[in-house]
C-alpha cells in the first residue's frame, strides 16, 4: 500500500496526540513548585513514560513505517481512551 491511506493517517494523529499529552504531563510537572514536591507526583511521570514507551512510540513507529496498520489502529484506540480519559474524566466511557 502506497501513499498515506486514511487509518495510516489516523494512526499518525493518534501517536501526535498521545506525545502531545507525554510532553504535557512532563510540563505540568514541571510547574509544581518546590514547596509542593513530595515524590508522589513522580509516579505520574513515570505512568506517563510508560504510556509513552509501550503505546505513543510503537504506533508512531507502526504509522511512519506503514506496516501493521492493524495493530496500530488498535494500539491508537488505546492512546485516545487513556489521554481522553485522563483529561476529560468526566466523558461516559
Amino acid at each position: 500500500m502506497s501513499g498515506w491511506a486514511p487509518l495510516r493517517i489516523a494512526v499518525v494523529g493518534a501517536g501526535a496526540f498521545g506525545t502531545l499529552f507525554w510532553l504535557g504531563s512532563i510540563v505540568q510537572w514541571w510547574m509544581i513548585s518546590s514547596a509542593k514536591r513530595d515524590g508522589f507526583e513522580l509516579m505520574g511521570l513515570a505512568l506517563s513514560t510508560a504510556f509513552f514507551t509501550v503505546l505513543v512510540l510503537p504506533t508512531l513507529v507502526l504509522g511512519i513505517m506503514g506496516r501493521w496498520l492493524g495493530l496500530a489502529a488498535v494500539l491508537s484506540a488505546a492512546i485516545l481512551a487513556v489521554a481522553t480519559d485522563t483529561l476529560w474524566p468526566w466523558l461516559p466511557w
